[in-house]
């Protein structure tokens, strides 16, 4: 991890709005170099030294990266045309910490799920046609399908003594061994067994390990997922794997394991009832937690490339005759337009949504997580009333 702070002061001829307005477009770099970790700008408030009358600080996880903010074409015209005319005197100090500062990391983002169904070539047929899931390899164990440049987004085990599909695991990927490392003295100091990555699995990423949630979810944390060299071909398809949605009888428990040891950030809260929690891939949620009677994934969200490609999955739903568990819902806390699909066999339900916020780099580090009324247009903005809980 590399902390570059800048100590600067103002020519004292500088108009104040023109000191401000540069003083804005310091803050707007968190939006621009998406590297920059923990932006911090202010005021010098000491009454000891005065040199200089501001400072920032910002940190990036490697010298290459700072070294591709300052010599970027975008930075060096802001230092030659706004900078310099206004500045009088500065000091920049970069140096290399021993490990990575600030908060302890958390997974990057969602890789794959693992559903266990009791009738495999059904269910690829509807992922293939319904979700725009692209086959990749198939045997009578176990299936691959993908969306887009991963190696997989589901991975389908044959269980036909099963009557309905089950999910079993989740896969997160993980920024760097360091990282990871970290994430596995977590886990460990909260006392929870570490499990070894099923083998195909380890042939699939560089180095990993498994946990159980307090719900006996299996949890698969990796790094170096494979890749492909380009998407799927296919035209209506999802880009990402977004979510799982976790509907769970130890709300509490779980909500302290993800966050306190896998590191999870909550984003939003629905009081009582949901929270929704991020990754370091900045999506609003890769992972939300429902208080629940019961425990079971309720749902996988999809994204799909646009509003369109959303209404023309859901034709197919309607075409097809395949059950739509719940139609068009604008999400509040997401800013997504969607909708769900369930069929018992297939596991949980399919979520396809148009897009899904990501937070900038600033938001991830400062935003703090609403706390929002158990109100069903918390969830969606279309619904008519507060009292119609009932209805559904």
């Amino acid at each position: 991890m590399i902390n570059h702070t800048l100590a600067f002061r103002f020519r004292p001829d500088v108009p104040a709005e023109t000191a401000e307005s540069v003083l804005d477009e310091l803050r707007s770099f968190p939006k621009r170099y998406p590297a920059m970790r923990d932006f911090s700008l202010g005021r010098n408030i000491s009454t000891r030294d005065t040199t200089y009358t501001h400072a920032f600080s910002v940190r990036f996880d490697t010298e290459t990266d700072l070294r591709a903010y300052l010599e970027s074409e975008s930075h060096e015209r802001f230092v030659r045309e706004r900078w310099r005319p206004v500045v009088e005197a500065q000091t920049i100090v970069s140096y290399e910490t021993g490990a990575r500062a600030g908060r302890p990391r958390g997974p990057y983002g969602l890789e794959y799920a693992r559903v266990e169904v009791p009738d495999m070539a059904r269910t690829i047929e509807f992922l293939q046609y319904h979700v725009g899931l692209q086959l990749e390899h198939r045997t009578d164990e176990y299936a691959y399908l993908r969306a887009d440049l991963e190696h997989h987004s589901i991975e389908l085990i044959s269980a036909p003594d099963r009557a309905t599909g089950h999910t079993s695991a989740v896969g997160y990927s993980v920024e760097d061994a360091e990282v990871l490392a970290d994430l596995r003295k977590r886990v460990a100091g909260a006392g929870h067994e570490i499990l070894e990555l099923q083998d195909r699995q380890k042939d699939l990423c560089d180095d990993g390990f498994a946990v159980r949630d307090p719900n006996g979810l299996i949890v698969e944390l990796f790094t170096g997922f494979l890749e492909y060299a380009e998407p799927p071909l296919t035209e209506l398809r999802p880009v990402d794997l977004v979510h799982p949605f976790i509907a769970t009888a130890r709300y509490e428990e779980s909500l302290e394991f993800y966050t306190e040891v896998l590191g999870f950030l909550p984003s939003d809260e629905i009081v009582g009832s949901t929270t929704f929690l991020r990754c370091e891939d900045r999506y609003h949620h890769s992972l939300a937690l429902q208080n629940n009677k019961e425990h079971y994934v309720a749902h996988l969200c999809f994204a799909m490339k646009s509003f369109d490609h959303v209404m023309r999955a859901r034709a197919r739903a309607l075409y097809k005759g395949e059950p739509i568990a719940s139609d068009l819902v604008n999400h509040s806390a997401s800013t997504s337009i969607a909708f769900y699909m369930h069929d018992p066999a297939h596991g949980p339900r399919y979520e396809l949504c148009d897009r899904h916020r990501v937070f900038t780099p600033e938001e991830h580090e400062t935003h703090r997580p609403r706390r929002m009324p158990p109100d069903p247009r918390n969830i969606d903005v279309w619904r008519p009333a507060a009292d119609d809980w009932g209805r559904f």
